[in-house]
């Protein structure tokens, strides 16, 4: 989680330089690519990309699609479907890694989307674009759920963690001792909470090891120094022109390997992230920070701050809406914070730019991007209705000779490579 001076991106398509397209329909109007682009061909057979969106058509629930998007500068591939509400954007439904082959399958019904976004450093040269799609194995299914494991390190609070060395004293290094298993346990609980009835299981230090892969969030107990101490900072306040001393910039957590970004899809199920506890203390008397002054802060803050980094585990972009995926970590101090609709923000040279063309819907992303449990998978769960991000989602009856999505007993799974995989 990091900060940087903030940029709007107008809602239009954006043009691939090597295509040599035009951002302009034939009677002059702006060209809308939800609306004025044909879909293209599911052939199988790579076609180049002239915008930066490429329809797919109507798909129906159920549908799987192969593709790969290929290009030296393809940075993320993402799922779109029409947005009911704005005919200019996307609403994010998946996505997959770029330069290789991945199979999504349609759990709404609706207009899909081809959206990739590229090194905005890349040169001109570098930014051909092409796209392969075709109908995929109907047997492919995404994982129900995603398992999350929250680690501590012994000392998350005391090494340095949210004691400052430079004006702490032994009383408060003790306190901070003592306080470790409440504040650690109130983080697990927590993030349990955070994530309730959304396909995201949580994992406590001690909860056995599932059979299915599992992501990992640690918190260490770590000072991080942001790289770049010149960047403007507009999540944050004014500095403070009588604490010079006090105007450090440090990051808050992130995804590992350092620069990894968040990962469309949930492509990656194993995949790590860390929150750096001691980055929330200032260095001496002047730079103490009062946001975490009580119990229920430190694990409010804490908290939060590793749902953030969970929510890039599982693909959600940073959004500008005060929320759980706010880049500001500072605003989560404030309140208890949920997962809100809003446009992306993306990082580029000049800052971050809030994407308008796009639009992050936490709720509908946990249905889109996760396949529907059945009873098998959770025998807790009703046939009628599965209780995911926020509400219940109806489940649709089986037609003659299929089996519907909340059908009790084993069905035929493959993975994006086409092999087999086992129920749960």
């Amino acid at each position: 989680m990091r900060n940087a001076a903030l940029k709007s991106v107008l809602g239009v398509v954006a043009c691939l330089v090597a295509a040599g397209c035009g951002s302009r329909t034939q009677d002059g109007g702006t060209l809308n690519p939800f609306r004025d682009l044909p879909p293209i061909e599911l052939n199988g057979q790579p076609q180049d990309m002239a915008y930066d969106i490429a329809p797919l058509g109507a798909l129906d629930k159920g549908d799987v699609v192969r593709l790969k998007v290929a290009g030296p500068a393809v940075r993320a591939v993402l799922i779109l479907t029409g947005d009911e509400r704005f005919e200019e954007a996307g609403v994010l439904a998946g996505g997959g890694p770029p330069n290789a082959t991945f199979s999504y399958r349609v759990q709404v019904s609706g207009s899909y989307f081809v959206h990739v976004q590229l090194d905005a450093a890349a040169d001109p040269g570098d930014r051909r674009v092409t796209i392969a799609a075709s109908r995929g194995d109907s047997d492919f299914h995404p994982p129900t759920r995603q398992y999350v494991r929250v680690v501590f390190e012994d000392d998350f609070l005391t090494g340095p963690g949210l004691f400052d060395p430079e004006s702490g004293d032994s009383q408060e290094l003790q306190f901070l001792a003592d306080v470790s298993p409440t504040v650690r346990d109130g983080i697990v609980e927590h993030l349990r909470t955070v994530f309730d009835a959304t396909p995201i299981a949580i994992l406590g230090p001690s909860d056995p090891e599932p059979e299915e892969p599992v992501s990992r969030l640690t918190y260490r107990a770590d000072r991080v120094l942001a790289e770049d101490q010149d960047a403007v900072d507009a999540a944050l306040p004014p500095p403070d022109p009588t604490r010079p001393e006090c105007q450090v910039r440090v990051v808050f957590g992130e995804v590992l390997p350092r620069g990894t970004r968040q990962d469309p899809g949930n492509a990656v199920r194993d995949d790590e992230a860390v929150v750096y506890v001691g980055s929330f203390q200032g260095r001496g008397e002047t730079c103490r920070t009062s946001a975490i002054n009580s119990l229920n802060n430190v694990v409010l803050t804490l908290a939060q701050t590793g749902a953030h980094e969970i929510g890039h585990l599982v693909g959600l972009f940073h959004v500008g809406q005060i929320d759980i995926m706010n880049r500001s970590a500072t605003l989560a101090f404030l309140r208890e914070l949920d997962f809100a609709r809003g446009q992306i923000e993306i990082d580029a040279p000049s800052g971050t730019l809030v994407l308008t063309t796009v639009v992050q819907d936490p709720e509908f992303y946990f249905v889109a991007a996760f396949d529907v449990p059945t009873e098998e998978d959770d025998p807790q769960m009703l046939p009628a209705e599965v209780p995911f991000a926020g509400g219940p989602v109806a489940v649709e009856e089986a037609g003659p000779g299929q089996l519907g999505a909340a059908s009790v007993g084993a069905r035929r799974r493959v993975d994006a490579r086409g092999e087999d995989v086992v129920d749960r």
